[in-house]
């Protein structure tokens, strides 16, 4: 109940609804985060140019963000005019994997570690080179930065319904 009142705009905890383990410890993190840290200080531009997104936490005492908190840099370097674009910096309190890409990558990766398995199943996530920014719109793949690491890393499997799966 306390959570569904919490997040009364959102539809993502709601009263008589049954909700995934990962969506309860999503909510509970975010509202302590939120308690926290300042919603101005939460939505502040990056200092960094041509980012979006802060990662700023107003309290070095952010239970959330100590102890799952993992910092993020997103970034695309495209390969073949060499634009720099879609960079955004957050805050990432739980880590979402599509299953078949990680048991893909875990078969024809055998005996990789689960850190080189992770990073191979990142390194599929493509965008193309934003021609807005005056990109040439090739496919090229998102690079992700760890700025700190967290004490606890929960990763949540997500399910895809693919039919070659």
């Amino acid at each position: 109940m306390a959570l569904s009142i919490s997040f009364p705009a959102e539809k993502l905890i709601r009263m008589g609804q049954m909700n995934d383990a990962s969506e309860v410890l999503e909510a509970i993190l975010r509202r302590m985060h939120d308690s926290f840290t300042y919603r101005a200080d939460y939505l502040a531009e990056s200092h960094e140019r041509n980012c979006s997104g802060s990662w700023d936490c107003a309290n070095d005492e952010c239970i959330a963000h100590d102890m799952f908190g993992a910092d993020v840099h997103e970034r695309m370097i495209c390969y073949n005019c060499g634009l720099e674009s879609r960079q955004q910096k957050y805050t990432s309190f739980l880590h979402y994997i599509n299953a078949c890409s990680l048991n893909y990558a875990m078969r024809i990766c055998p005996g990789n570690s689960f850190d080189d398995i992770l990073k191979a199943v990142m390194m599929d996530v493509h965008r193309t080179c934003d021609p807005d920014v005056g990109g040439c719109g090739k496919s090229n793949h998102m690079s992700h930065t760890l700025s700190s690491s967290p004490y606890l890393f929960p990763v949540i499997l997500i399910r895809s319904y693919s039919l070659d799966t």
